[in-house]
């Protein structure tokens, strides 16, 4: 074999990753199904994103950054998440719940409308700033 011929490293790991991937597709799908068992769960996976903090994810989900992050521990441990290849602390969905057919019903929002938004305490409710 010419080295012409020998296949990139890059290459041959997504090679292996690719047919991984594939052969694993059905049980990350029944995971993905069993843990992300409320909306506000789809939500703040989908958005995981490795940009969106907790509070965003707060903002996003309806759910308590506390809550968040005991969910981000439990995704990490089950290997739905990684760490954020830009943001220290951050982590990141290893794929988009559309991707794998699933479908989440709040609508996806940036960080900065995220922020741009706070819970009022007296209605639970997420109101513009």
């Amino acid at each position: 074999m010419s080295e012409a011929e020998i296949p990139d490293k890059d290459e041959t790991l997504q090679e292996i990753l690719k047919w991984v991937r594939f052969a694993n597709f059905g049980k990350l799908r029944e995971t993905l199904e069993t843990e992300l068992d409320t909306e506000a769960k789809k939500t703040a996976y989908d958005n995981s994103d490795g940009a969106n903090g907790l509070k965003e994810l707060a903002v996003l989900s309806g759910a308590p950054q506390d809550t968040i992050y005991l969910w981000w521990q439990k995704w990490f441990r089950l290997g739905l998440v990684t760490e954020s290849r830009t943001r220290k602390g951050r982590l990141m969905k290893i794929v988009s719940l559309e991707d794998i057919g699933l479908k989440v019903t709040k609508g996806k929002v940036s960080a900065r409308t995220a922020k741009n938004t706070k819970r009022n305490p007296k209605t639970g409710e997420n109101e513009a700033k």
